[in-house]
């Protein structure tokens, strides 16, 4: 095999190499959704379909990932706030919107390239099958002036033209570069051409070993790696260079080729280690939510504090890297399945706690309904501790659904707040009244004071008129009533002072008075009383008579008979006056 054979098989098998090996995957691990979605925006398709390919893999399986991650943070709110998992409903914000009209552009123009590349491909076999023809042609012909020109024009075509299937670019190769050896080995009478042909080959070449070497500064391994495709592609469809140039320019691609492979082979295997790495980062993580899967409580509180603890392994496991992807789908699977379980142990226990609420709600609307019932009552007693009992019970039913948590409690509250309000009405409205009595009873007191200075004369009619008038100016507040009363009795019995009667008839128009100005109550006490001394004043008198009758005819027996003689006589005046004041009492 020639060396420059070997060159050529070495380049072809390098990039066969190269198009099954696994493309480098961009670290979109730590990306958020905004940063995806830029990222996308910019990707450059047009640069390498081939690469650009398996990013967009990439980016659509991180984006899936904070998607999901999303739409089960959504749901944990969603259970939190008192709804039903079935109920939840997760849309798609703006971003995701965006990134799936930018993501499906990305992959019709992928899927279009590589459509029109295979149709491409076979046109250029057909072609470049063409150009071999025309070569075969020249080769067979009689050498002439134009024959090196027509033959250099075909290897333009040839090098102009793009790929071809892969199953046939080796043979087809392999007849190119058969038939370019013969032409030249041919074509003596053109050496200096040939030689002046290869030489600017060999300048050709050289530009690209350099391109090559200076590719293993390059801070992006893969990128670098990328282009190296692309150079040696363009190295292989140079022509040949001058014979003792062979082995040397090859072997400087080659080492600058096998640098940058092994570079990028360290580069996959601490990418490799990394992941490994990640994995177990990961692994451990499934460990510690299993701790959390089989979780559960009757308190509120305890849910709260574990799901905390819950959705910050979740954030830490988003935070962590990329792992193998031969292990990426069932740890994913493993992990959030373990989430899954906690949430719907959560679920079933606010479904639970849900059914309770709803009890809840209905023993509060029937309290609702009670109070209504009474809001509007008269009876401010009865009513009032019939609501305050209302309360009471109400105070004693636990919580309601969240989103009827307001709307009860102001629909009870507004019914007793109702009654009450319209009870501290009546009150206010009562006490402005008592006021005005009250400025009422203090004019008749300075007019009745008036009379009693300027010594109008008064009867017995016009005293207990006054006594009726005083009445009809009703009640008057209750720190006040002692006082004025005191000051209109003072008042009348002034002017009854001052009247044109006896003693014993001044009495009697007071206790009238009295009477007229007492309440029932008043009056049953001063009646029992009454009763009591006449009572007294019977059995003391009768006392008397029965000891008359043990007296024997005497001087000294007869002075004791007239002294309780006159004793009973006195007694029984007293008496008098005690069932007048009865009378007049009893009406």
């Amino acid at each position: 095999m020639s060396v420059s054979e070997e060159l050529n098989n070495e380049i072809q098998d390098s990039v066969e190499l190269a198009s099954h090996e696994e493309v480098h995957k961009e670290d979109f691990s730590q990306y958020s959704k905004e940063e995806l979605l830029n990222f996308l925006k910019e990707l450059k398709l047009e640069n390498n379909f081939q690469e650009g390919n398996s990013i967009l893999k990439n980016i659509r399986q991180q984006f899936d990932h904070l998607h999901e991650a999303e739409e089960h943070t959504a749901l944990v709110k969603f259970i939190e706030d008192g709804s039903l998992a079935e109920d939840f409903k997760y849309r798609k914000d703006e971003i995701s919107t965006a990134f799936e009209a930018a993501y499906t552009s990305a992959k019709e123009k992928i899927s279009t390239f590589f459509s029109g590349l295979e149709k491409q491909k076979i046109k250029n076999l057909e072609i470049k099958k063409q150009l071999l023809e025309q070569m075969r042609a020249i080769i067979a012909s009689d050498e002439s002036a134009d024959s090196f020109q027509s033959f250099k024009k075909l290897q333009e075509t040839w090098k102009s033209t793009g790929q071809v299937p892969l199953a046939d670019a080796k043979e087809l190769w392999a007849n190119y570069q058969a038939l370019t050896d013969i032409f030249y080995n041919n074509r003596s009478v053109y050496f200096e051409l040939k030689e002046l042909d290869r030489r600017k080959n060999l300048s050709l070449k050289q530009e690209i070993v350099t391109k090559v070497e200076q590719l293993l500064a390059h801070p992006n391994v893969q990128t670098a790696f990328n282009e190296l495709r692309k150079l040696q592609d363009e190295f292989r469809h140079i022509g040949p260079v001058p014979k003792e140039e062979h082995e040397p320019i090859w072997t400087k691609l080659k080492a600058a080729s096998d640098a940058l492979h092994a570079k990028r082979q360290t580069f996959l295997e601490e990418l490799t280690k990394i992941k490994e790495a990640n994995y177990a980062l990961k692994v451990s993580l499934i460990e510690k939510l299993k701790e959390h899967q089989d979780f559960v409580s009757e308190k509120i509180d305890e849910w709260k504090e574990k799901t905390t603890v819950v959705l910050a392994i979740q954030e830490e496991w988003k935070k962590i890297g990329q792992v193998p992807e031969d292990k990426l789908k069932e740890l994913s699977k493993d992990f959030w399945a373990l989430g899954k379980k906690f949430f719907s142990n959560k679920n079933a226990f606010f479904k639970k706690l849900d059914a309770k609420r709803q009890e809840n709600y209905d023993k509060k609307a029937l309290l609702c309904e009670k109070a209504e019932a009474l809001k509007d009552s008269d009876d401010f007693a009865a009513t009032s501790k019939a609501l305050i009992q209302l309360q009471k019970e109400w105070a004693k039913v636990g919580q309601v659904p969240i989103k009827y948590k307001d709307s009860i409690y102001v629909r009870f509250k507004n019914a007793c707040d109702s009654f009450f309000q319209q009870q501290r009405d009546l009150k206010v409205q009562a006490e402005t009244a008592l006021l005005d009595n009250l400025k009422a009873k203090e004019a008749y007191l300075v007019e009745l004071e008036a009379k009693l200075k300027a010594s109008i004369a008064e009867t017995e009619e016009s005293l207990l008129s006054h006594v009726q008038k005083w009445e009809e100016f009703g009640y008057v507040p209750m720190d006040h009533k002692k006082t004025i009363q005191e000051k209109f009795r003072s008042a009348l019995l002034a002017i009854i002072e001052k009247m044109p009667l006896d003693a014993e008839a001044k009495e009697k128009l007071q206790l009238k008075i009295e009477v007229k100005q007492g309440g029932t109550k008043q009056v049953e006490t001063l009646v029992k009383d009454l009763q009591k001394k006449a009572g007294a004043i019977k059995a003391e008198i009768e006392q008397y008579n029965n000891n008359m009758a043990f007296f024997a005819n005497s001087p000294k027996a007869s002075a004791l008979k007239e002294q309780i003689t006159a004793k009973i006589t006195e007694a029984e005046v007293e008496l008098k006056k005690l069932n007048d004041k009865l009378r007049i009492l009893k009406g």
